[in-house]
């Protein structure tokens, strides 16, 4: 009975490991809203590997080894596939083969590989370094993995969203500047409420309120945009982190 209770966060991350998967998969089938989906619920186990640990008391080093394995596959390795097959299918459409190795446009969708570079990094950072119950230092994996996902859902909502979301000057901007926040030594607030630091509680509510106004105002984009609602708040909050 104890070794069942023991292997049931590891159970878990299984969970998250196989919805990485499957969403690389739907992503190749240009599948995004099934990809959006499968992003939540890797979230959700993610989130229930950790608390199932503390609850049972059962952490150990194999679990925080595959809790990172299956953290690079759904937020590192799936977003950055995800967005390469969205943007090699946005940008490639209507080339034959000899002007696509000519157009620089079939080189951009590369660009999105990076990320999962940048991710790889940043896991193994956050690895061996002390963490804070208060704040994560850099841009945490799942955070710039939900923007990505939502990106597809985003651009096909207006027009100029689609536009700008695969425009090459954004393409370019988003994975470097993406991943530069991913490795960045900047403290960056956790999600939890009920820490001691009342000031940060605030902020982070203010946060929360305005990420759920942008997604029931403008959908997939207000999802993208909450990253950007994420990092401004954070950048301006430094001083009481």
């Amino acid at each position: 009975m104890l070794q069942i209770k023991k292997q049931i966060p590891n159970l878990l991350t299984l969970g998250n490991l196989i919805c990485g998967t499957l969403i690389i998969i739907c992503a190749f089938q240009l599948q995004f809203v099934h990809v959006a989906y499968l992003a939540v619920l890797s979230l959700v186990f993610d989130f229930l590997d950790g608390t199932a640990a503390r609850l049972l008391k059962v952490s150990s080093t194999i679990g925080k080894e595959l809790d990172s394995m299956a953290d690079m596959v759904s937020f590192g390795v799936a977003p950055a596939l995800a967005l390469y097959s969205y943007w090699n299918n946005e940008l490639n459409q209507g080339f034959d083969e000899f002007n696509s190795v000519q157009n620089i446009e079939s080189f951009l969708p590369y660009f999105a590989l990076l990320l999962a570079a940048f991710a790889g990094y940043r896991l193994a950072k956050f690895n061996i370094t002390e963490q804070s119950n208060d704040y994560f230092q850099g841009l945490p994996t799942p955070a710039l993995a939900l923007a990505s996902f939502s990106i597809p859902l985003a651009a096909e909502q207006t027009l100029f969203s689609n536009e700008l979301l695969n425009h090459p000057a954004f393409i370019i901007a988003y994975t470097v500047i993406g991943g530069f926040f991913l490795v960045s030594n900047f403290k960056l607030f956790s999600l939890k409420i009920g820490s001691k630091n009342k000031q940060l509680n605030l902020v982070r509510i203010a946060m929360l309120v305005a990420c759920v106004v942008l997604i029931v105002w403008l959908h997939f984009l207000g999802a993208f945009l909450c990253l950007i609602v994420y990092l401004l708040f954070s950048l301006a909050a430094q001083k009481i982190i």
